[in-house]
């Protein structure tokens, strides 16, 4: 994909009540992706659409797309949603509470540019990453090493974050990818299915902070542990499913 630029990028945000980093979200994307296509795919009740639309009558750095999806069911459905209307060939999934820096994107898109690549996972535990401004969560860090090292077993190659909210793929590697998940297990599915295509998958070291707004899907507390045992037994159970064929 030698020759492209940014003009040739669809970022795709999944929002869920995000009215409190979306501005500063897009400023920043603005700088970094100027010409970027960017789809907002919301699914939440506050004024999260409002401010991103006001922002694109403002701005014209970005080709600002906000879609109101009423029939959301969960964060793959949306970003399923964005990957049918993305225009580009080059496509990056982003989250709008900016626990991922807008600054990290160039280095993504990099190995798909050059060849390199037909998906990159952008890593929080690889060597590189900076998660200085990241409060530890116990239930969370050690969920994610027991996910990672299963989910690697069953692709057969090494993967340092499975469930990362920032990947970057081509169009027709995420249509060969087709992943089925409408909520979190998606995460694995693109990484899992891409492995067993034989993709190239490349993984580069990304910033990483706590949560600058909106609303986790996993809660705190009890229902935080809940939550990650819930949802990491089932990404174990289909990553094996997807191993033997069965889904």
């Amino acid at each position: 994909m030698a020759g492209t630029t940014m003009n040739d990028l669809s970022v795709i945000i999944s929002t869920f009540n995000e009215e409190g980093t979306i501005v500063s979200c897009l400023e920043r994307l603005a700088a970094v992706v100027p010409g970027a296509e960017v789809l907002i795919i919301h699914g939440g009740r506050d004024r999260t659409s409002v401010l991103a639309r006001e922002f694109g009558r403002r701005h014209d750095s970005l080709r600002l797309r906000v879609l109101e999806n009423y029939g959301d069911s969960g964060k793959g459905h949306a970003i399923k949603v964005g990957i049918s209307l993305a225009s580009h060939p080059l496509q990056i999934q982003f989250d709008a509470d900016l626990q991922f820096a807008p600054e990290d994107i160039p280095a993504m898109l990099a190995p798909l540019t050059e060849g390199r690549a037909d998906v990159v996972v952008g890593s929080r535990f690889m060597p590189g990453a900076d998660r200085t401004g990241y409060t530890f969560s116990f239930f969370r860090d050690v969920g994610n090493k027991i996910l990672n090292r299963f989910v690697s077993l069953m692709a057969g190659t090494e993967i340092s974050d499975v469930t990362t909210g920032m990947k970057a793929w081509t169009r027709e590697a995420i249509w060969k990818i087709s992943f089925r998940d409408n909520r979190f297990v998606y995460e694995m599915e693109v990484v899992m299915r891409a492995a067993r295509a034989g993709l190239r998958i490349v993984q580069i070291p990304v910033k990483y902070l706590s949560r600058q707004g909106g609303h986790s899907g996993h809660g705190t507390g009890l229902k935080e542990f809940k939550s990650i045992v819930t949802t990491g037994a089932s990404i174990a159970w289909r990553a094996l499913l997807i191993r033997i064929g069965a889904w």
